[in-house]
């Protein structure tokens, strides 16, 4: 496959989650994912769907993204559309919990403090801007693991999460914010 092809079946791609798969694991194993990671960006017309085949790309091949984490992290700071960043999302609560685990785990010598400094703002900027709750929920755990480190992050965000359960969200962010609530407050 090559990047235009890679570029036209986006073009064409569905939100079917078997074609998803496939098109991530033809971005590694076509070694593509640089060009996937190009196509994330808002300007190339398939940004959403190019960021559905990165997270597939990298739930099922994780240490085949770690060479490009520095792009992934500049998407962060990207104007994506929601559905673009819901994916993003995923990619940035897995990292992040990672990152801070007790375990080692090798995300731990990749994610420089810029790129974390990235997707802590995009994270922010999703949790303040969409009402996509799956995007705030991924948000939100994300933005709880980065708050280990960044001790600026749970001062700010407490009242946005007291704001949020206010407002009128699904019972399923309600849940993960009133989780990550209870931990902040104890």
């Amino acid at each position: 496959m090559t990047p235009q092809d890679l570029k036209e079946e986006l073009l064409q791609l569905k939100a079917y989650k078997k074609d998803r798969v496939r098109l991530g694991k033809v971005a590694v194993h076509e070694n593509l994912l640089s060009e996937l990671i190009d196509l994330c960006h808002p300007e190339s017309a398939v940004s959403h769907q190019a960021c559905w085949c990165l997270e597939q790309s990298f739930l099922l091949h994780e240490e085949y993204c770690y060479p490009h984490m520095d792009a992934i992290c500049e998407l962060y700071v990207q104007p994506l559309n929601s559905s673009g960043m819901r994916s993003l999302g995923k990619i940035s609560s897995i990292c992040s919990k990672n990152f801070y685990s007790k375990k080692p785990h090798p995300i731990q010598e990749i994610l420089s403090f810029s790129m974390r400094e990235k997707m802590v703002e995009g994270c922010f900027q999703e949790l303040i801007a969409t009402n996509k709750t799956a995007n705030m929920a991924f948000s939100v755990y994300s933005l709880f693991e980065f708050g280990k480190e960044f001790d600026w992050i749970y001062p700010e965000l407490i009242p946005i999460l007291q704001q949020k359960l206010q407002e009128d969200y699904g019972n399923g962010f309600k849940s993960s914010a009133r989780k990550i609530l209870a931990k902040l407050e104890s």
